[in-house]
């Protein structure tokens, strides 16, 4: 029975003190929050407003030579030579890549002796043709003795002009199997090396100018309209350290891409010496201006950051503070586009003379 009675009252005892624990802790709560809702904070306000601003798009772009060729051979064949490195300097007609030739010229051998003989043939029946027309003339040869001299002639001058067009078509061949350089420039990219086999239309190797440079990218079917050449876009080039230099549209594509619906365009920058520090192959940035539109832009200052959030305190009727989140746009200098979150005409915190909570009352300025 007594331990009955001591159980009891440890438990009463226990009871009495969690509700003193929970009362104070419901005391100093109100207390905080007493002290929260009625201090005062010294602000400055603004009321949100649209500005009109321009539209500012930026596309990718890449750095290339307004001078290059992409080159490559009609005949099949195995690369016997690349005597070139990438980035090195030729010269106009310097040798770039040899094909092995060998069966090209056999059947130019075999041409050159198929003429030699067609050659004879065609000037032995030359001169029967013409003693035979000249015994025709004083009736001593009948018409069908000409006839059949006339179509022996006729054979033997297209035979002679198969074999030419032939030869032509070998020696072309021929040509292609030595690649040489159609300008002077750098040598860009090198595609093939010893032993690989060479196929028509598959480039060998690509020589640009490096004294011609151009930027060039793509632009979206729904900005097309809003770009002509002449234009002025801002370029950056992170590798070559430059950041929305002066540019100038040289070129806009009058046909699009039909899968891509994207048109090419072409940039020139405007300052030479920042020229010089591009190379073929850099990533770019083209920014272009495309047009106005309303938009609502708060100064930075004014931002609260919350982990990942973003926002901005507004103001209630009473003068309280409240958090307002935000999606954020574009930044133009030391304001930033507001998207959602915060419409015109709303007052906002654009300074504190401390930090801010949610609840405290405010002392506009």
């Amino acid at each position: 029975m007594n331990y009955l009675l001591k159980d009891h009252m440890k438990t009463l005892s226990t009871l009495l003190a969690l509700t003193f624990l929970i009362t104070a802790a419901t005391g100093c709560s109100s207390e905080t929050e007493t002290i929260e809702n009625t201090r005062s904070v010294n602000v400055k306000v603004e009321t949100a407003s649209n500005t009109l601003s321009a539209s500012t798009q930026s596309f990718p772009g890449l750095v290339e030579s307004d001078n290059q060729a992409s080159l490559s051979t009609i005949v099949m064949g195995t690369v016997t030579e690349v005597p070139v490195e990438v980035g090195e300097q030729v010269n106009k007609g310097d040798v770039l890549i040899r094909i092995k030739d060998d069966q090209i010229l056999a059947q130019k051998s075999q041409l050159e002796a198929n003429m030699v003989q067609a050659k004879a043939n065609l000037e032995n029946t030359e001169k029967n043709y013409n003693r035979i027309k000249n015994l025709y003339a004083e009736e001593s040869a009948t018409s069908k003795e000409l006839d059949d001299i006339s179509t022996m002639y006729e054979i033997a001058k297209a035979n002679m002009d198969a074999l030419n067009a032939r030869m032509n078509e070998v020696n072309e061949m021929l040509a292609y199997t030595t690649i040489r350089a159609p300008f002077d420039g750098i040598v860009a990219r090198k595609f093939v090396a010893v032993g690989d086999m060479a196929a028509p239309g598959h480039p060998l190797v690509a020589v640009a100018d490096p004294g011609e440079i151009k930027i060039t990218a793509n632009v979206p079917e729904q900005w097309i309209g809003e770009i002509s050449e002449g234009d002025e876009v801002n370029v950056s080039i992170e590798s070559a350290g430059i950041y929305n230099a002066a540019a100038t549209l040289i070129a806009v594509s009058e046909a699009g891409d039909p899968m891509s619906r994207q048109y090419a365009v072409e940039a020139k920058l405007e300052d030479a010496e920042l020229s010089s520090k591009l190379k073929t192959g850099m990533f770019a940035q083209v920014g272009m201006n495309l047009g106005s539109n309303e938009a609502l832009y708060i100064p930075k200052t004014a931002l609260v950051t919350r982990g990942q959030l973003t926002g901005v305190y507004t103001l209630t009727d009473d003068n309280k503070a409240v958090l307002r989140w935000v999606r954020l746009g574009q930044s133009s200098g030391d304001r930033v586009e507001v998207l959602s979150g915060l419409t015109a005409g709303e007052p906002y915190v654009t300074e504190a003379n401390e930090e801010l909570r949610q609840g405290f009352k405010l002392n506009v300025q």
